[in-house]
């Protein structure tokens, strides 16, 4: 299980990244593909080839070195999803500066706190946004993206993507090193203020490269962006990725339940046999599409259809399979770790199940006392990885860099079976401590989602004055149904199904679980609204809560 390695062999993990050859990676990419398609707007069929992105990437790369950005600069970027921030992207991988990717569907406060703690030297936004952001930033230039090309640029401060750049006597990564830093991301945090996090460039393509290896990604695969390029999931497994494996790659917006209604067609219409989703894209696509072409798209055409970035119920995943007739493939890895394991598309394993460790990494499962435990026992997984990131941001924007020889806490509980299979069964701290009792709130949650009417499902904890603790399931339902009479079910289901010590104490119904940009449950902000509606500090051992609603408004 990876528990106790050799010195040499750790030498060999941490020296991994130091030996990628960064710019004739790139390069290599660009001069075997220059005439290939890179790059598809879903909305206009634009095709932008590697060759002309790759010159015009030198281009503004030239543009930002002629405003004064040097290697290592942090560059601030707010655009929407569309070919030219991908362009931007590589831009400044090229000129070696540090992209720090902001979402424009964040709050003014949200924008002014990672600007205030990682201090960019220029911020890049749409020209249409740009005065905007001068309230919070000194130094902001406006991109004018396709979807602005009925905007009359004006100023300094202004430019746009030139489509026929020639050859220009900028050098792309000219001193570049795999120790560079690549981007610093601002990770959609659950319970408070999101953390900025660091990765090197050659970690992340050391990383890709082992993934797509193992997973049989291959220079005729098309993916289909439809996930925020200013998290992981967008820059890094639908940009990034693709990249060095000379893919191609379909941008769209960001998947909404409106744009459910023409994903399969959009799909379809541009060859994606690719795609990455997350969970709640699966329900929403099962919920939202009423029509075959979905089904049979999937049957013909799609090749994998990876599924991360929050766990996947197992209603969810075999509902998806069987109505479209592909298998999900999961895999599991974190912000700072990147891609931890792969699994086969042909394995088929029980709940939870997201595959073995990518050559070069390992892992071990630890019990509450810091010691490895036995196969088939839950613990803690730990990661030791070569592709760790380098730090996280503290409040002043200096890098706080981690110890790359040494295990990395996830936070996630698990187990690992047979040859490194590893399951993920919940998350440490969402775990509930009931009369000293732990309490998986993971186990609940899947048991709930299979009683019909119920579409999600999120159990927390409260206090209680006796135990310490007691379990609250948080329903959405269903539309059209009564609440009262689906209450009822769904707590005669968790009695025929969960043992005492896991019967909820008390069940409410929400109309939409609180979530992050990429999908995780905000399980601190359940608890906030569920104390709020209970306006009571604790739950007193005296009530009988079991059969009882109550109905959350966000």
């Amino acid at each position: 299980m990876g528990g106790h390695l050799e010195s040499h062999e750790v030498d060999s993990i941490r020296s991994a990244g130091d030996a990628m050859r960064i710019r004739e990676t790139i390069l290599d990419v660009v001069a075997l593909r220059a005439g290939q398609v890179f790059l598809v707007d879903a909305k206009t069929g634009r095709e932008v080839t590697y060759g002309d992105f790759h010159r015009q990437a030198c281009a503004l790369a030239a543009e930002l070195r002629n405003r004064g950005v040097r290697k290592g600069d942090r560059i601030g970027v707010m655009l929407p999803n569309c070919c030219e921030l991908a362009i931007l992207y590589f831009a400044c991988i090229y000129l070696g500066a540090v992209i720090v990717p902001i979402n424009p569907a964040l709050s003014k406060s949200e924008i002014q706190f990672i600007l205030l703690s990682c201090k960019p030297v220029l911020v890049v936004t749409i020209a249409s946004n740009a005065e905007s952001i001068r309230e919070f930033h000194a130094n902001v230039l406006g991109l004018q993206t396709v979807q602005e090309s009925d905007i009359n640029l004006n100023g300094a401060n202004e430019i746009k993507i030139d489509i026929h750049a020639e050859s220009t006597d900028f050098v792309p990564l000219e001193a570049a090193s795999a120790d560079d830093l690549i981007v610093i991301m601002y990770t959609s945090g659950t319970s408070a203020k999101p953390k900025g996090l660091a990765h090197k460039i050659g970690h992340m393509f050391r990383n890709a490269q082992a993934f797509a290896s193992a997973q049989g990604i291959k220079e005729d695969s098309r993916f289909y962006l439809t996930l925020s390029m200013a998290y992981m999931g967008g820059f890094y497994n639908l940009l990034v990725l693709p990249f060095l494996c000379g893919a191609s790659v379909v941008v769209d917006h960001v998947f909404d339940a409106r744009s459910s209604l023409q994903f399969w067609e959009r799909a379809k219409n541009n060859k994606v046999n690719t795609l990455w989703m997350a969970p709640t894209v699966l329900s929403i696509l099962l919920r939202m599409d009423r029509g075959r072409t979905g089904e049979e798209f999937c049957r013909s055409s799609v090749r994998h259809l990876f599924v991360g970035f929050a766990p996947l119920p197992i209603k969810v995943k075999d509902e998806f399979e069987s109505r479209y007739g592909v298998r999900l493939i999961e895999n599991y890895g974190l912000s700072e770790t990147l891609f931890v394991t792969a699994r086969s598309q042909n394995t088929r394993a029980g709940n939870g199940y997201v595959g073995e460790p990518l050559p070069g990494i390992a892992l071990r499962i630890v019990g509450d006392d810091g010691e490895q435990v036995a196969q088939g026992v839950d613990g803690e997984v730990q990661i030791l990885t070569p592709d760790l990131m380098a730090g996280y941001l503290d409040a002043e924007g200096r890098l706080l860099e981690t110890d790359a020889t040494a295990w990395f806490a996830t936070g996630d509980v698990g187990r690992v079976e047979g040859r490194d299979s590893l399951s993920i069964t919940g998350r440490k701290k969402d775990l509930i401590i009931r009369g000293g009792v732990n309490i998986s709130p993971a186990a609940i949650e899947e048991v709930l989602m299979h009683v019909d009417g119920v579409s999600d499902v999120a159990v927390v904890s409260m206090p209680h004055e006796l135990y310490g603790e007691d379990i609250v399931a948080v329903l959405k339902l269903d539309s059209g149904v009564e609440v009262d009479s689906i209450m009822e079910s769904v707590a005669a289901h968790a009695k025929r199904n969960l043992a005492q010590h896991q019967q909820p104490a008390r069940y409410m119904a929400i109309d939409e679980l609180p979530r992050t940009s990429s999908g995780k449950v905000q399980k601190a902000r359940i608890r906030e609204l569920v104390a709020e509606k209970l306006q009571v500090a604790s739950i007193s051992p005296s009530r009988k809560l079991a059969s009882e609603s109550v109905t959350i408004s966000r």
